[in-house]
């Protein structure tokens, strides 16, 4: 992903972006976190329209990066209590996932954050077999580890209570939350770039 230094410079100074890049993945897993990962929050939908509209119009013009850019807003964002794993909860589902097509974008994601190091690894583990992918997030506390599944709307709708309450059973996340985010607008600078894959198929168990 190529991001200009002039280009950033502007997404800082004057659309007051900052950087909050992943520091790597699981050893061994693909890698879909992004190599450069700015973010910003608008106060609500009008400034979210201004600022992604005059984002778009610097980036049609050309050259001034590779990659894509997504605007999201939040239905759900959920702390899960700190309670001792719980291994004899059994995951609800198995995503299978795959490629999207040319020219498309996902709809919505959803993200399982939690420490890396002090939550239980066999949490993390179950996660990882029910089709999440991992990045992981430098924080003031530590490293969290992402876990990740994105799709179609009716298929993130789908899976997404099930996977709060397994969550709230099985516990063993320490600082542990869920959160769904719906795409609003994207931009994508080429059909070429690579984009994280999407639920093909669920599973139930």
């Amino acid at each position: 992903m190529k991001l200009r230094p002039e280009f950033e410079r502007f997404l800082v100074s004057e659309l007051g972006f900052w950087r909050s890049d992943f520091g790597g993945h699981p050893e061994g897993q693909a890698r879909y976190e992004p190599l450069h990962h700015l973010t910003q929050e608008p106060a609500d939908g009008r400034e979210f329209r201004r600022m992604f509209d005059e984002l778009s119009r610097r980036l049609e013009a050309g050259g001034q990066m590779d990659g894509y850019v997504e605007g999201e807003y939040v239905p759900l964002d959920v702390d899960i209590p700190e309670t001792p794993y719980n291994s004899a909860v059994p995951a609800p589902f198995h995503v299978d996932l795959g490629p999207l097509p040319r020219g498309a974008f996902r709809e919505s994601e959803i993200h399982v954050t939690l420490d890396r190091d002090t939550s239980d690894a066999r949490l993390i583990q179950a996660l990882s077999g029910m089709g999440l992918y991992s990045g992981y997030l430098p924080k003031a506390h530590g490293v969290a580890q992402v876990l990740t599944v994105q799709g179609a709307r009716d298929d993130i709708d789908a899976v997404k209570e099930p996977m709060l309450a397994y969550l709230r059973a099985a516990g063993g996340g320490k600082n542990c939350s869920i959160k769904e985010e719906r795409i609003v607008d994207w931009w994508v600078s080429s059909p070429d770039v690579t984009l994280p894959p999407v639920i093909h198929r669920i599973d139930w168990r």
